[in-house]
């Protein structure tokens, strides 16, 4: 057993059981319901011996206690799974705590004749006017269930009470649309929630082992972990963030201030000249690869190019990687990690679900993240006559902030736009962003101007005024002088 842990004792046995049971698996990847493909999984639907539900209840019954949610006659548990913890959980209180469930179908025969609701949709304790009721189930999703089954109770009695919503494991996680379904649900209904155990719970007590190792027949390691973190990183709400924390700050380029040559040749002969000809000069802060040479000699022989010069940081831009669906950031990542780059660069425009995923995985390979939402050509968003909104690309920057990400690509022609990112990210938590900054010479900005915008650390993306100079050395020279 774990000590130091604010853990009551029933939680602790409560998640010792699930271990043990397999009713909690940790590992994966493992698919769930919403499609996300998450680090762990529980299914209190495990606990189906007299001993597991009879210790799922005692779970229930400390965390009503300690709810102080007040008196209440009956336990109401929505069909399925809710009905044999009504009942379980009434006989745990006692006395007499009546329960009560709906029916899957309506009665219409028996002592249901003749139309009486009551009669027709629930089975157990009558539920009269001005009752105060708990409603008690295993998880909460989407609250479709819970919503449904209030208003059917609202149909058969006037003045209800229900004092609380009462679960087993709180995930903790926000849904597809970013919103979190606990407060969405305490937020239209006014009925708070509350959990035996939450998945920040799990991850502190599983953290207090040392790992790797097994527990209760599974084995764990500290890679297991930390990607249950990164997914609450990712996923979570704010509390679960509160407790893992945000992804550590990632440091990708050492110099405050550099300059990357965006290499966007062709040939590796090329791209060794470029490398050759920056290497020495310590204000290059790294390179910026492209899909042009990925896909013409594949990824690993260009970072094994670069490393037969320069070991300096290697950003893969796939121009522009995360417009697809959620999985492929899995494939995505692995490839760019098993290639040995260090940092990625994504432009997740199809979504915050797609964003949350790439980001995820990425964390998962031990890349870095940069992240991007505007860009320096024209007609790109809405203002500007393009297609992506404005509101939309500050949401890019926005989410990335709110899960850890310190590192954020901006148009280097765009000062205004740059101070507009900037505050946004800021107002997430982040006080000291490194920006990274294309779009200067050919593309008219000033690197000065860019950097007054940028802050402390801004790293000027330069491609064609390096890469088509006739001496290389002496153009990345000249833009590292900007700084």
């Amino acid at each position: 057993m774990v000590t130091g842990t604010e853990l009551t004792d029933i939680q602790i046995t409560l998640i010792d059981y699930l271990i043990a049971t397999g009713a909690l698996k940790l590992g994966g990847p493992l698919t769930l319901k919403s499609k996300r493909s998450s680090p762990y999984f529980i299914n209190t639907g495990s606990c189906c011996d007299a001993q597991g539900l009879g210790l799922l209840a005692e779970a229930y019954c400390d965390v009503i206690k300690r709810s102080d949610c007040g008196d209440f006659g009956i336990v109401f548990g929505p069909a399925s799974k809710g009905i044999p913890l009504a009942v379980a959980i009434a006989l745990k209180l006692g006395g007499h705590t009546g329960f009560s469930f709906d029916r899957k179908e309506f009665k219409d025969y028996g002592e249901a004749t003749g139309g009486d609701l009551q009669k027709q949709a629930l089975v157990g304790m009558e539920i009269k006017d001005g009752v105060s009721i708990i409603m008690v189930d295993d998880v909460l999703t989407t609250a479709a269930t819970k919503i449904d089954a209030l208003n059917l109770l609202n149909r058969v009695a006037e003045e209800l009470k229900v004092l609380g919503l009462f679960i087993a494991v709180d995930r903790q996680e926000v849904g597809i649309d970013g919103n979190n379904a606990v407060s969405e649900f305490t937020a239209q209904t006014g009925i708070p929630v509350f959990a035996a155990v939450t998945a920040s719970q799990i991850y502190q007590y599983l953290n207090k082992f040392n790992l790797p190792g097994i527990i209760d027949g599974q084995t764990f390691t500290p890679k297991d972990l930390e990607r249950m973190a990164n997914y609450l990183r990712v996923y979570g709400t704010v509390e679960a963030r509160e407790v893992v924390g945000k992804i550590p700050a990632q440091r990708i380029i050492e110099p405050d201030r550099s300059v990357i040559p965006a290499c966007d040749v062709k040939t590796l002969e090329a791209l060794a000249e470029i490398v050759k000809g920056t290497a020495d000069n310590d204000k290059i802060g790294g390179y910026k690869i492209g899909f042009t040479l990925a896909l013409s000699h594949s990824l690993t022989k260009v970072v094994e190019t670069i490393r037969q010069v320069s070991n300096k940081t290697i950003i893969y831009d796939h121009q522009k990687a995360g417009t697809d669906i959620p999985d492929t950031g899995r494939d995505f990542a692995q490839v760019c990690a098993d290639a040995g780059v260090d940092a990625i660069i994504l432009f997740p425009q199809s979504g915050p679900e797609t964003e949350r995923a790439w980001i995820y995985h990425a964390l998962n390979q031990g890349l870095k993240v940069i992240v991007g939402g505007r860009m320096t050509h024209p007609a790109y968003s809405v203002s500007e006559g393009g297609f992506i909104t404005d509101k939309g690309a500050l949401e890019i920057y926005r989410i990335a902030a709110q899960i850890g990400v310190t590192n954020f690509v901006v148009p280097g022609n765009k000062p205004e736009v740059i101070s507009e990112i900037r505050g946004v990210i800021e107002a997430e938590g982040i006080a000291d962003p490194a920006l990274y900054a294309p779009g200067f010479v050919a593309q008219g900005g000033k690197v000065s101007e860019a950097g007054e915008a940028a802050g402390n650390h801004m790293h000027a993306i330069a491609g064609r005024a390096i890469y088509t100079a006739s001496d290389i050395k002496a153009a990345a020279a000249e833009l590292t002088s900007q700084l």
